[in-house]
């Protein structure tokens, strides 16, 4: 081959090797820059879940201190039940030491003049022995009770059978008002008797009701005393409930962050993250009937509480039946979740996140890529359940929705 030949052929080998470098430059440069392994996409769901889980269980704190504010508020509310009930009784006591106090001294009026009528008839019964006294006196010293006065003072027989019968009569007449006299002060006694009586059982009762008296008082001393300890509680934690309500706010806006970014890699995966309302798959088979839906309800477990997904079973071949994948998503969770037993759930982007609870079996792990309609799991009754059925929450940037409002 002659030179020139050879110095021609030249640059036309530069653009062939230019050309085939450049074939292999992008794929390389495409391999550095963009894909995403499922390694990488593991540890980005996991960064997403951990700041997730950190979120929740702020947000778990602020409702605890929530909820033990709300009790502190209720014993406040009881302790001024009690105060009030305190207050009622004091002045039931009070009226009552008033009236027991009015019926001690009606009752010391009562015994005075009682006393003054015993006097009276003391002075009657001393006045009438002195009068029968001096009666008898007479008839003693002058022998046959005033024989020659009565004599003399007869006309006949008959008058001084008279005469001598009305002075019998006389006597005797005297006996009896002073019979008379001495029961009624008998009777009066008696009667001053039971007024004392009555009077002390008063002064007693008086010192009863003013020991109740004190006894309330220290009451509602220790009640006020534990209401100001409530009402401190009630403040601190509402406080700490503000504080942790915060932090809970910072970690959400950090799991959106490490959200978004694992949303990414699902959608470099080939999975789709953002679907409309009816793009969701049911996640259980047709013959499916809701069992108990979204909202406030009672539970056999915990009483009146808000049920914050839907209750659903088949109406044939419950137990074991699949459970279907709503949207592709990354699975944050594929184990035991307390109450809701064996759970499996994964986000699938747009701040939504899907549970599945009281399964049988899993289908998926965790770390794992879903994708719409897929099989992750299979229907139970594990966890607090009554029976086979799927558990369907759906939550939205960390709050649950009804189910409905995706399909």
């Amino acid at each position: 081959m002659s030179k020139n030949k050879i110095l021609n052929l030249i640059p036309v080998f530069i653009l062939m090797l230019t050309l085939v470098s450049a074939s292999f430059a992008v794929p390389f440069i495409h391999a550095e820059s963009f894909a995403v392994t499922e390694e990488e996409k593991a540890e980005a769901e996991k960064a997403a879940k951990d700041a997730r889980e950190k979120a929740d269980a702020k947000k778990k704190e602020a409702k605890e201190a929530g909820k033990k504010r709300a009790e502190a508020i209720a014993n406040i509310e009881e302790a001024e039940k009690e105060l009030d009930s305190i207050e009622e009784q004091k002045k039931a006591t009070e009226n009552e030491i008033v009236a027991i106090q009015a019926s001690i001294e009606a009752t010391k009026v009562d015994i005075a003049e009682t006393e003054k009528k015993i006097e009276k008839k003391q002075a009657q019964i001393d006045k009438q022995n002195e009068a029968l006294g001096k009666r008898l006196t007479a008839m003693y010293k002058t022998g046959s009770a005033g024989l020659v006065d009565v004599v003399l003072n007869s006309d006949s027989v008959e008058g001084l059978l008279t005469n001598w019968g009305m002075v019998h009569r006389i006597l005797e007449s005297d006996q009896d008002l002073l019979r008379k006299l001495e029961e009624d002060y008998k009777e009066l006694a008696e009667i001053k008797a039971e007024l004392e009586e009555k009077k002390a059982d008063l002064e007693s009762y008086e010192i009863s009701l003013e020991a109740q008296q004190l006894e309330l008082e220290a009451q509602q001393a220790e009640t006020e005393e534990l209401k100001k300890k409530y009402q401190e509680e009630a403040d601190r934690l509402h406080e700490l409930e503000i504080q942790m309500e915060a932090e809970a706010a910072e970690l959400a806006a950090e799991a959106l962050a490490l959200q978004q970014e694992a949303e990414r890699m699902i959608i470099e995966s080939g999975g789709e993250i953002k679907l409309k309302p009816g793009q969701y798959h049911w996640p259980t088979k047709s013959n499916w009937i809701e069992t108990s839906g979204y909202g406030w309800r009672i539970c056999p477990f915990h009483g009146r509480e808000f049920h914050n997904g839907l209750d659903l079973c088949l109406t044939s071949g419950t137990n074991g039946s699949p459970v279907y994948a709503i949207a592709d998503g990354m699975v944050t969770r594929a184990s035991w979740y307390g109450g809701y037993g064996n759970c499996v759930i994964y986000a699938s982007g747009g701040g939504i996140t899907v549970l599945n609870g009281h399964l049988s079996g899993y289908a998926v792990s965790n770390g794992q890529f879903v994708k719409k309609g897929q099989v992750i799991g299979y229907i139970g009754s594990t966890g607090n359940s009554t029976g086979p059925h799927l558990h369907l929450t759906i939550f939205k940037n960390g709050d649950s929705i009804n189910p409905y409002s995706l399909f």
